[in-house]
């Protein structure tokens, strides 16, 4: 719990990903991921779903001049399932690790920066998006 409240993403047990996280310490990493460079926006992609804290999730990371901006997750399922389904495991994570009253939250702001639990209701969108300041 205290984990993410701190901003501190363990990825299944292979690295951390916090708000001092910098472009260079995905690179030349056996990760398993994606990294498509551009200025001043980089992304890195995990190519496979990892565990975060129990549930899995597709990764993509957003890098602003090198250092990060942005972690969008979506949770990851063998199954198809619909947006409404995927919202539903969102927030059950955010309660389970924030406790009731932040996880239900639609914006919930620390020092560190904001986690906004993301739903496009026309195009079945979702995601958890944290931004680091």
């Amino acid at each position: 719990m205290d984990k993410l409240m701190a901003g501190r993403l363990e990825v299944g047990g292979i690295t951390t990903i916090d708000s001092l996280t910098t472009l260079n310490s995905f690179r030349n990493k056996n990760l398993n991921i994606k990294i498509r460079e551009g200025n001043p926006n980089s992304f890195v992609y995990f190519l496979s779903p990892q565990i975060i804290y129990s549930e899995s999730f597709v990764i993509q990371i957003l890098f602003t001049d090198e250092k990060i901006s942005k972690v969008i997750l979506r949770a990851f399922s063998d199954i198809e399932e619909d947006g409404l389904t995927i919202a539903k495991r969102h927030r059950k994570w955010l309660i389970k690790l924030l406790g009731e009253q932040l996880g239900i939250k639609n914006q919930i702001q620390f020092d560190w920066g904001v986690i906004n639990p993301w739903v496009d209701i026309r195009s079945c969108q979702v995601e958890i998006h944290i931004t680091y300041f």
